[in-house]
């Protein structure tokens, strides 16, 4: 795993670091949390609650990937899976809001395996310097762009 560093090539200060992974964490549990209490919703036909669950859980974890690495990804998913356990355990009054049942199965297992998909995007996506030769095509295209300069063929 390679270090993440700022442009001049220094390494990050730490302060931002820490801010960024406790925020990840308080992400991963709002969405955790959120996610738990929403992924029943639907009929026998359709849970739209279970889609719209796992959609939240794994665009919270891309952005904290792009935002601040794999550490604040690891920080989301640790918030994530402490939020849904300590959801699935029962209530004081016996209630339980992850069944054992196949929707409460789905919701667990597919939103960890929405979270190892975030961990493996391409690191292209998240990268903010260009790919190497981007440079020599927008060259290219800006000398075949119409606001060129040069005057035009045939004059003078």
């Amino acid at each position: 795993m390679t270090e993440q560093h700022e442009p001049n090539g220094n390494r990050p200060r730490l302060g931002p670091v820490i801010v960024r992974v406790l925020l990840a964490v308080a992400l991963g549990l709002v969405i955790g949390a959120l996610g738990t209490s929403v992924h029943r919703y639907g009929d026998e036909s359709w849970y739209p609650g279970m889609a719209l669950a796992l959609a939240i859980t794994v665009t919270a974890a891309t952005m904290c990937r792009a935002w601040a690495g794999y550490g604040a990804l690891l920080a989301f998913a640790g918030g994530w899976v402490v939020a849904v356990q300590l959801m699935s355990l029962r209530g004081s009054g016996g209630d339980v809001l992850v069944p054992a049942g196949t929707l409460g199965l789905v919701w667990t297992y597919a939103g960890v395996v929405l979270l190892g998909v975030a961990a493996f995007l391409p690191a292209s996506w998240f990268r903010e310097v260009p790919v190497r030769g981007s440079e020599n095509r927008s060259e290219a295209a800006a000398s075949r762009s119409v606001t060129s300069t040069e005057p035009p063929l045939g004059a003078g």
